[in-house]
């Protein structure tokens, strides 16, 4: 059975996820991997925004994650808290996981006093987000340009 967790509860994963985060995201990207380990260690000796989930197996292994941060998207600063970085490690896809870190994020935001939560679309899923998000109880708010330049669409859910 998979546990979610907040990555301050188990920081030695910090390094896992950033490795993650980076392979997922940024290597195609002007950002080195120094600065995503960076904001993972950031997160996991944080008990404020930003923070970072990790699921674990019964093995104890993590087996994915998922923030909630401010400013993900540079274009839309007056919009926050985002949902950030929810990858599942591909094996355990499908079982619920990335359900239970997306509750995780909006139990906290809720808990925190937000009354939405955000976050964008990015470009490297193999799955189609807008109805995993949709599906989730999250609506579209608006199309926009991402952090790259790219067209992307920013979602909501209202808490």
């Amino acid at each position: 059975m998979v546990q979610v967790h907040l990555l301050n509860h188990f920081p030695q994963y910090a390094s896992i996820l950033a490795y993650w985060s980076y392979h997922e995201w940024y290597t195609q990207r002007d950002i080195q991997f120094d600065v995503i380990i960076r904001s993972y260690m950031e997160r996991a000796h944080s008990s404020t925004i930003p923070l970072a989930w990790v699921a674990i197996d019964e093995k104890k292994l993590p087996v994915g994650m998922v923030s909630l941060k401010n400013n993900d998207l540079w274009a839309r600063t007056d919009l926050n808290p985002w949902l950030a970085s929810l990858y599942i490690v591909p094996e355990y896809r499908f079982q619920g996981i990335g359900t239970a870190l997306v509750q995780a994020v909006i139990d906290k935001a809720k808990e925190l006093g937000y009354r939405t939560v955000y976050l964008f679309e990015g470009h490297n899923d193999t799955v189609d987000l807008i109805h995993y998000y949709t599906s989730r109880g999250f609506c579209i708010l608006e199309d926009a340009l991402d952090n790259d330049g790219n067209p992307t669409t920013i979602m909501c859910s209202t808490l």
